[in-house]
């Protein structure tokens, strides 16, 4: 058994984490901790989990009883925290605040885990691990099949619309960053990663996001000028996607009644022929393939489990 600890319980990323761990077969849950909620029963702050848990949160977090923690607070709080604490070097770290998205080069000690792109090296010794900013994830699945051919040539507008667990609808993220600050690093996480996978990539990359009422959609249409023909490029990305377990390629429109409340995200694609403008579209439930969903999956391949382990979750349809 894996043995758990959550850091960071007041935040709605922490709390669908915790809707997941409770039923995954491989975690022993040891500790939730939340600075303002001590003492308070998970299942009153989670009450979907009523009757599967009876642990209290705590103010102290007792990192030598656990194998992994998940840091869950904002990143103003994880950063300073890292900053004034060694942790134990057997402790495995998967932070879900986007503190350290952008500091994970060659050498340095956080990977980027999104496991689409990096799949490998999360399998191997990455003991500690940055998940995705939920905006930046869902643009980069819908460009990873280009990226890694070398196909993305021209300019990259991205257009995004995020629910309201994402950003709430004052315009403020939970980190008490704007709109447009938000947005801004959500696209240099995005270019980061691009240089990455497409060596030499230098387009100019447009993000805008428009927050929405429905609070777990995550949705992104990215356009970019493409030569190649549409039918070939779905053949390319069913080729990229096929041993993946969570992201499916489909030749019909996507929405959010396909993914709501699972770890999937769907992908369909159109062209436009007399401007040559091609158009992925990309859908996901950004509390679980947007967050937690995807801590999980990191977790799963760091400690050699199946990917999809705890992560059969079960869509609302329609």
């Amino acid at each position: 058994m894996i043995k758990v600890g959550v850091s960071g319980c007041d935040t709605l990323r922490a709390q669908e984490l915790l809707r997941v761990l409770v039923n995954h077969p491989d975690v022993e849950l040891k500790w939730v901790s939340g600075r303002a909620q001590s003492g308070v029963r998970v299942d009153t702050i989670v009450p979907g989990l009523m009757g599967e848990s009876d642990l209290t949160v705590v103010a102290e977090e007792p990192l030598a009883d656990v194998d992994l923690v998940f840091l869950c607070s904002s990143r103003v709080d994880v950063l300073s925290r890292l900053s004034s604490e060694t942790l134990l070097d057997s402790l495995h770290v998967i932070d879900l605040s986007g503190s350290h998205n952008l500091d994970h080069g060659p050498g340095e000690q956080w990977r980027y885990g999104l496991s689409e792109m990096q799949r490998r090296y999360l399998v191997h010794d990455s003991p500690m691990v940055t998940i995705p900013g939920n905006a930046a994830a869902a643009s980069l699945l819908a460009l990873m099949p280009m990226a890694r051919n070398l196909m993305i040539n021209s300019p990259l507008t991205l257009h995004v619309t995020t629910g309201s667990s994402a950003l709430p609808l004052d315009g403020k993220t939970a980190d008490g960053m704007t709109l447009d600050e938000w947005a801004s690093d959500q696209r240099n996480e995005v270019e980061y990663a691009l240089r990455q996978c497409q060596p030499g990539f230098d387009q100019a990359v447009d993000m805008d996001i428009t927050p929405v009422g429905e609070p777990r959609t995550l949705a992104v249409s990215a356009q970019v000028k493409s030569g190649a023909d549409v039918e070939a490029l779905r053949e390319l990305y069913e080729q990229y996607y096929d041993d993946h377990n969570f992201v499916f390629v489909v030749d019909r429109p996507v929405t959010m009644a396909d993914v709501e409340n699972t770890n999937k995200c769907l992908i369909a694609l159109d062209k436009d022929e007399l401007t040559g403008v091609v158009t992925i579209h990309a859908v996901m439930d950004v509390l679980l393939k947007g967050a937690a969903g995807t801590a999980v999956h990191v977790m799963n391949l760091m400690y050699g489990l199946h990917e999809r382990v705890g992560l059969a979750l079960k869509g609302t349809g329609c």
